[in-house]
């Protein structure tokens, strides 16, 4: 009797293992040292990876920073512009007055800095070195030309701005995250040019936060209250279509190949692909994701701001076949279970079987060790958790450690 339930114990192990997936989350963690948040990839795959008081210099393919480029400002937002120009935004070290510092490309010093108002700000910077500074707090955006030294305009939007996205023509892109609204910006305007509510419905709060612009000029907003990314076609002043992503999505990149990835705050990144309006892959990450980039080779950096670490996701890793592909092997599987069997001779038929039939004995055998394997450690924690609850038994279980509260660019400051 023994002998046949562990029979029946190794044939289930083989058939759960030939169908499990991983379930840990993929891709080399690189540690950086203290509460990584903001993360920007220039041309050449070299990450900037924004920390307290400086910015790693993490290059493609590296596993640890090359170096650190001291700041002189706690990183909160990051940008970079076309030509390698890095933006960093965060308060003073010395005065906690709120400053932009510009460091061009190759350049391991600060160049100028540029004194902003209260609040931290997620900047975002247009091709031509135009950066976008929103101001949560006053319901506008501070537009700061090349090699300007201050603000040259103030653009009013809606509440709470959030975050900025700039198209390749100049356009930039404005969640407003208290007014359920996209403010969008035309090249050198002073003035928005038109408003997008991005909200599900009117009386709903959706509370739109990250927000990323497509090599084809398509924007991607994500609504953290109503779980679901908006798009937005070039030129229009509606929501195209939604996507429902689970978990409170908040920030958000897209790929050179249009693959949109999106951020959770339920510790997931998920990946839509182009044009298609359903999450198809869902990658767990570690606790705590702060935001994310897309690499020139498709990879994906993510940001844990508790685990003071970036996670690094291979494209390979995030890969999902183009839908026409699997509707396509869907109707050849469907098509080739309604033939006739008829068709196939008895000859065929167990001449098929013998060929597989070391295949199917050695399926089988595996199968049985790990059944084996499998009751002989059940065993061995059955005893061990008999002997534990005795010794236990008067002892108070343990606490939970206590949880690590870090920067949250959810809610303004």
């Amino acid at each position: 009797m023994r002998f046949t339930s562990g029979i029946s114990v190794a044939v289930a192990g083989g058939i759960l293992l030939i169908g499990a997936g991983p379930s840990m989350a993929s891709g080399d963690v690189v540690y950086v040292g203290q509460f990584p948040l903001g993360v920007v990839v220039d041309a050449e795959g070299t990450a900037y990876i924004g920390d307290t008081g400086g910015v790693h210099v993490l290059p493609a393919g590296a596993s640890s920073p090359t170096t650190t480029l001291m700041t002189g400002v706690n990183p909160k937002g990051m940008a970079l512009s076309a030509d390698g120009t890095l933006f960093v935004e965060g308060s003073a070290l010395d005065d906690q007055q709120e400053k932009l510092v510009v460091i061009p490309k190759g350049s391991s010093a600060v160049a100028r800095t540029i004194t902003l108002s209260a609040d931290a700000h997620l900047i975002a910077a247009g091709a031509d070195g135009t950066v976008f500074v929103p101001n949560p707090f006053l319901g506008t955006v501070s537009v700061i030309p090349p090699g300007a030294d201050a603000p040259a305009q103030e653009v009013a939007v809606g509440r709470t701005p959030k975050e900025v996205a700039v198209a390749q023509d100049g356009t930039a892109y404005v969640t407003n995250q208290d007014s359920g609204t996209v403010s969008v910006i035309a090249p050198g305007a002073g003035t928005v040019s038109r408003t997008i509510d991005v909200r599900k419905t009117p009386d709903s709060a959706g509370a739109p936060h990250g927000i990323a612009i497509g090599p084809d000029s398509t924007a991607y907003v994500t609504n953290i209250a109503s779980n679901d990314v908006a798009v937005i076609k070039p030129g229009e002043s509606a929501v195209s279509y939604r996507v429902p992503v689970p978990g409170g999505p908040k920030e958000i990149a897209v790929g050179p190949d249009s693959t949109v990835y999106v951020l959770s705050e339920n510790s997931s990144l998920n990946v839509i692909a182009p044009g298609e309006t359903s999450v198809r892959r869902s990658q767990p990450t570690l606790r705590n994701p702060g935001h994310l980039a897309v690499a020139p080779n498709g990879s994906v950096l993510v940001t844990n701001t508790a685990d003071l670490s970036v996670s690094v996701f291979p494209a390979q890793d995030l890969g999902i076949p183009a839908l026409a592909a699997v509707k396509a092997q869907a109707a050849q599987a469907e098509a080739k279970a309604a033939e006739p069997t008829a068709q196939a001779s008895s000859e065929n038929t167990g001449a098929s079987f013998l060929s597989n039939l070391p295949v199917i004995i050695g399926t089988v055998a595996g199968a049985i060790l790990v059944g084996a394997a499998v009751l002989i450690l059940a065993g061995r924690r059955r005893r061990r958790s008999a002997a534990a609850e005795d010794a236990e038994a008067s002892e108070s279980p343990a606490e939970y450690p206590e949880r690590l509260e870090v920067l949250s660019d959810h809610t303004p400051n």
